[in-house]
């Protein structure tokens, strides 16, 4: 009978190996004991380790997340405070720049003098056409601004409807509408196209389609093709509304 104190069965091929044997040394297979047990728990130990540590790194994601929704409603504040003293130093801002820009800008009636060349917007006036052959877009108004030109300077000058002028209505661009000056409404006014001779005048109307909601128009004249001297003439649809009364 083998000594149970001395040797042991090997639990894979069972045969009989010294007890202390860690290793079979017929099959070679690791053997269990202690040595098992102590690996499966520190093996233990380390996974509740990190079950625990992935519990500690969750916890501060979510305190920072707080942390950071309170940052952030405080910025939020803050944002707003300046956001409204930056509103309010903009708003100051642009009301002086509107007030410049009306210094340097025109309206219905009023009159640009280039050294000599006198340009008026004389009237402004919407037209739904004529109800046979010259019909603006749906949801549009044909706009007819009549226009006078004075050449006191010395020299003449050339007046072009596609050059000369520059129009933009709510700050879009827009591109003349010849046809819309045949309209009874513009009936025997001329186009503005053509020289101006010193001492003489010239009296036109330059047409656009603009839709009937529309708030400002503006538009630019510049006496030379090559210059960057401009007058703005700007104006709503209720400025034109006030003169059709």
């Amino acid at each position: 009978m083998r000594d149970r104190n001395k040797t042991k069965i090997c639990k894979y091929c069972k045969s009989e190996i010294a007890a202390d044997a860690k290793i079979c040394p017929h099959c070679r297979k690791p053997q269990g004991g202690k040595v098992k047990w102590i690996v499966l728990s520190v093996v233990g130990f380390f996974v509740l380790a990190a079950i625990i540590g992935g519990g500690s790194d969750r916890d501060p994601k979510k305190a920072e997340v707080a942390a950071s929704e309170s940052t952030a409603a405080e910025v939020s504040e803050t944002t707003v405070a300046t956001d409204n003293a930056e509103t309010t130093e903009e708003t100051e801002k642009a009301t002086e720049k509107a007030t410049e820009a009306a210094k340097d800008s025109f309206g219905i009636g009023d009159t640009a003098d280039f050294n000599g060349v006198q340009v008026r917007l004389s009237s402004v006036r919407i037209s739904n056409g004529d109800g046979q052959f010259w019909n603006p877009e749906d949801g549009k108004y044909f706009l007819g601004l009549v226009f006078d030109i004075e050449n006191q300077s010395s020299h003449d000058i050339g007046v072009s409807s596609l050059i000369s002028f520059e129009a933009y209505c709510d700050d879009y661009s827009l591109n003349q509408d010849i046809m819309a000056a045949q309209v009874p409404e513009w009936k025997g006014v001329g186009q503005l196209d053509g020289s101006v001779a010193a001492g003489k005048k010239m009296s036109g109307v330059i047409c656009y389609q603009v839709p009937k909601d529309f708030n400002s128009f503006e538009i630019r004249y510049s006496p030379s093709f090559w210059g960057n001297k401009k007058a703005t003439f700007i104006f709503t649809k209720a400025d034109v509304e006030a003169q059709a009364r």
